[in-house]
């Protein structure tokens, strides 16, 4: 396994972990001491981290190191990246109109 495909097969976990959670990579990377742009670039597996930063990371998901690594490792790449996830929305929920006039 090349060390991108590992980066990224990490990546896709971290932002399903995260997006499970309901956090956008700013307000993650902010809540957890992270640089926005840093964490950006781990989710796009194009950032080679730390285990130092891996095991901080997998502590603020509520994940053990293990588990983390163990769901990368298993992750396959195609269809991972076939799957257009949801950005989080922001704004006043679907539906709803504004009381503004």
């Amino acid at each position: 396994m090349e060390a991108n495909q590992i980066l990224r097969r990490l990546g896709f976990v971290l932002r399903r972990h995260r997006e499970r959670m309901k956090l956008t990579q700013e307000a993650f990377a902010d809540e957890h001491g992270l640089n926005r742009t840093y964490y950006s670039a781990i989710e796009r597996g194009t950032q080679n981290l730390s285990i130092l930063n891996v095991a901080r990371i997998a502590r603020a998901l509520d994940l053990s190191l293990s588990r983390l690594l163990r769901e990368a490792e298993a992750i396959d790449l195609e269809v991972a990246s076939r799957q257009a996830s949801k950005p989080l929305r922001r704004g006043r929920p679907p539906g709803r109109k504004s009381n503004w006039r």
